[in-house]
């Protein structure tokens, strides 16, 4: 890319071809670094190749990040949902996906990819919160607790708890009311 014409034309085809890029995504060209042929920019080959690279640069995240958008508002219904239904036994991936018009392989995919962790992981914790919630601040049984959020089984319930807390429902309890009376 000796010839300055030539390094122009590239540069200004670039230039174009990331503008047209971004406002498919109705995204506004203002977005990208402008094109200033009066500047550095033509100067030489580096500053071209640089000034091509940043554009492409910024369109790329500008591009990421109009795709985590598009997701966010389906990604704040799903937790939505679960915060209004994590009691449900019957709550699943299956269920939530039904829900919000995706199917649960792209549910699972984008659920993760927003918010960093699994579906499943996400639910746990949740219900998991909530029961540690209700053995603090309530005298009710663990089995009772374990339907309350979501777990017809108690003993799986507790299995579920002590993985994720290292300990067991009652020892949570107990230890939390040991810390709360000192």
């Amino acid at each position: 890319m000796e010839s300055n014409i030539f390094r122009q034309y590239i540069t200004m085809d670039s230039y174009f071809a990331v503008v047209d890029f971004v406002q498919g995504m109705q995204i506004s060209k203002d977005e990208i670094e402008p094109l200033d042929i009066n500047s550095d920019v033509l100067k030489n080959y580096e500053n071209t190749r640089d000034y091509i690279a940043r554009i492409i640069e910024q369109a790329l995240v500008l591009r990421d990040k109009a795709v985590s958008n598009k997701y966010g508002d389906v990604v704040d219904e799903v937790t939505r949902y679960i915060e209004e239904n994590y009691a449900e036994e019957e709550l699943s991936l299956n269920v939530v996906a039904a829900h919000v018009n995706f199917s649960p392989n792209h549910l699972s995919m984008v659920f993760s990819q927003q918010t960093g962790q699994t579906f499943i992981k996400y639910l746990t914790d949740y219900r998991i919160g909530k029961a540690k919630e209700l053995l603090r601040c309530s005298g009710k049984k663990t089995n009772v607790i374990a339907q309350e959020v979501g777990y017809k089984d108690a003993h799986y319930f507790s299995y579920v708890f002590r993985k994720t807390q290292g300990v067991t429902p009652t020892q949570y309890r107990e230890g939390n009311a040991t810390e709360g009376e000192s």
